[in-house]
């Protein structure tokens, strides 16, 4: 029993000296709904770039906070601030994800890192009622008791980043939200490691 414990605690020790502790920002503008998105709202859409509105822009700006604990594993806080989603319309996404690291795949690399969180996540946006001509549809988006708000949350959301080493524990970011199946975003950004 004294050897486990004492092996837990040597392992356990090792993953904190190993810990990177990093801070980012991410800029975010570009999206993209299916061909067969779910709800008939494209009308509503008032950044799109198409006619059909698959392809729409926003204004975005993410702030992450992620610490790897060994190779392999970190967490990560995602907050981002929409100024104006494809409605014009503020909105706002939470996200706490477990973070998984480049070394799983056998990807390693001095100055390129891949990662992957997976984790709880919420979506909020002022209510689109406002707009003349939305369906709002029950199952996807649910409206607070006062009515301005309209969400959502899911057990399974993620986000998908790659960094560049530029200088000293400075990266740039490109980063993916895969929101499956109705939008997928692109942006992109920087992060330091203190």
């Amino acid at each position: 029993m004294y050897r486990f414990i004492l092996i837990l605690l040597i392992v356990v020790f090792q993953s904190i000296a190993l810990a990177q502790f990093s801070i980012g920002i991410s800029i975010s503008g570009l999206g993209y709904h299916p061909e067969k998105e779910k709800y008939e709202n494209t009308e509503l859409y008032k950044w799109k770039l198409d006619k059909k509105g698959n392809f729409v822009a926003f204004s975005s700006l993410t702030f992450f906070l992620s610490y790897r604990f060994n190779d392999y594993l970190g967490a990560k806080i995602m907050q981002s601030i929409v100024f104006s989603d494809c409605a014009g319309h503020f909105a706002g996404i939470t996200h706490f994800g477990v973070d998984l690291h480049d070394d799983i795949i056998g990807f390693t690399s001095k100055t390129d890192q891949l990662s992957m969180s997976f984790g709880p996540f919420l979506y909020y946006r002022k209510n689109w009622n406002t707009e003349d001509n939305y369906q709002h549809d029950a199952e996807y988006m649910k409206i607070s008791r006062n009515g301005v708000w309209e969400s959502k949350f899911v057990w399974y959301g993620g986000q998908i980043e790659y960094s560049h080493l530029i200088k000293n524990n400075q990266y740039i970011t490109v980063n993916f939200l895969p929101a499956i199946p109705y939008l997928y975003t692109l942006g992109v950004g920087a992060k330091y490691l203190p």
